[in-house]
């Protein structure tokens, strides 16, 4: 071979060369750019996500004092219904109740002091 062959095939594999080299740089470039896109974008949406979150926490919480609020409602109602029922079927009430366990507490105290006195 000549060493003008030689040399226009050196000229040319430098040529490649220098542009495979070009074209690397581009493609790394564009990685590198990818991966910051990627990052900001998982951030933002990261960060939507916490938001969302924290909404929703919220929406939970108010539910769930509304819902407590109702079934205390709901129990005092039904408190309230029984205690009518009780009234019209002539039942005693609680403290109906308390006031006769009082009595008695009262009368047993009594007939037993009247039972040590008679010993």
């Amino acid at each position: 071979m000549s060493n003008t062959v030689i040399s226009q095939f050196n000229e040319r594999y430098e040529q490649l060369n220098t542009e495979t080299r070009a074209a690397a740089e581009k493609v790394g470039n564009a990685l590198r750019g990818a991966a910051k896109r990627v990052e900001q974008s998982g951030t933002e949406f990261f960060d939507t996500l916490v938001k969302s979150g924290e909404k929703r926490q919220k929406a939970l919480t108010k539910a769930t004092k509304s819902t407590a609020k109702k079934a205390a409602d709901k129990t005092s109602t039904l408190d309230e219904l029984r205690g009518k029922l009780a009234e019209a079927l002539g039942l005693p009430t609680q403290s109906d109740v308390e006031a006769l366990n009082k009595k008695l507490n009262s009368l047993t105290r009594k007939v037993n002091k009247l039972a040590k006195d008679a010993k």
